[in-house]
């Protein structure tokens, strides 16, 4: 439909650190926690071996941790993206069922918002795509090979600031969220 891939942008390196370490933390935190259970302190054995076995023997607690923090880090860490193909773009809005086709001829303009890091894209229905990537000249070359009209001037760069700070935000809260709810033991 949209023919051949030509680009795929990928997560902020800084995001990945972010999200590297919530799953570390939470890692260590099911790690710590696995002692205290009853069946586990039975054995009297506590070595890294031992968590694995009992896990081995006892999956639930396991796949709850796999589910809700595993496969999100690796999902938002290295395969979520916008991919750019010869006639326009999918955009990645978070779930794969949420994901939206552009075509090239929709976009109006572009505009640099950091000149390394972000972009946004403006389509003709008044949508705005923020495009963030370690990369975003490549993206800007695609751009200008449709012949797109891009600005290159900084002015909005006040705005990304402050996605970035939300982003933050909402991570922070929803990791103190699964934190408490993980604590007062409604995973159980």
């Amino acid at each position: 439909m949209l023919g051949k891939l030509l680009y795929k942008t990928s997560m902020l390196n800084i995001f990945r650190l972010f999200i590297l370490a919530v799953t570390v933390f939470f890692l260590n935190n099911f790690y710590l926690e696995t002692f205290t259970y009853e069946k586990f302190q039975l054995a009297r054995r506590f070595k890294i071996l031992d968590v694995i076995d009992y896990h081995m023997k006892y999956p639930a607690e396991f796949l709850t941790f796999f589910i809700l923090i595993i496969v999100p880090a690796i999902y938002y860490g290295f395969i979520r993206g916008v991919r750019f193909y010869e006639k326009g773009f999918v955009f990645n809005r978070g779930i794969p069922f949420l994901n939206r086709a552009v075509l090239y001829s929709e976009v109006t303009t572009y505009k640099l918002l950091h000149p390394e890091l972000a972009i946004s894209i403006h389509v003709g229905n008044g949508d705005i795509y923020l495009i963030a990537d370690n990369a975003v000249e490549r993206v800007i070359a695609i751009l200008d090979q449709q012949n797109i009209r891009g600005d290159l001037a900084q002015d909005g760069f006040v705005r990304v600031i402050s996605n970035y700070k939300k982003f933050f935000f909402v991570i922070i809260c929803f990791t103190i969220f699964l934190f408490v709810i993980k604590k007062l033991g409604l995973f159980n």
